[in-house]
């Protein structure tokens, strides 16, 4: 309903773990970060934002990575089925984005 003046950083390691388990993938993340506390693998956890764009690369060619955003999709095919684009609460929310060009490959 209301911005936030809160920004998230992947580095920022404490605001991370402050989250609670009832935050959207958070019950996920504790079980990684468990598994990695345990020794069972080494992880590292990254916060994305909206990623748009044709994913391209060895992942994708193994099937491992999605091609396609799925954010993106679903948003533009809610809006085409009701025939108006939403918004949420007043439309004051911030939802950052990022090309997935713009970003750094890891592999």
């Amino acid at each position: 309903m209301y911005t936030s003046e809160t920004i998230y950083s992947d580095l920022d390691i404490p605001k991370f773990e402050a989250l609670p388990p009832t935050q959207p993938h958070r019950n996920v993340d504790i079980d990684i970060i468990n598994a990695d506390l345990q020794g069972y693998v080494k992880t590292y956890l990254v916060l994305p934002t909206t990623i748009y764009g044709l994913a391209s690369g060895r992942l994708v060619d193994l099937g491992i990575q999605n091609k396609h955003s799925l954010q993106i999709p679903q948003l533009v095919k809610i809006s085409i089925d009701r025939r108006r684009a939403g918004y949420v609460g007043l439309g004051k929310n911030i939802w950052a984005n990022v090309h997935i060009d713009d970003g750094t490959l890891f592999y």
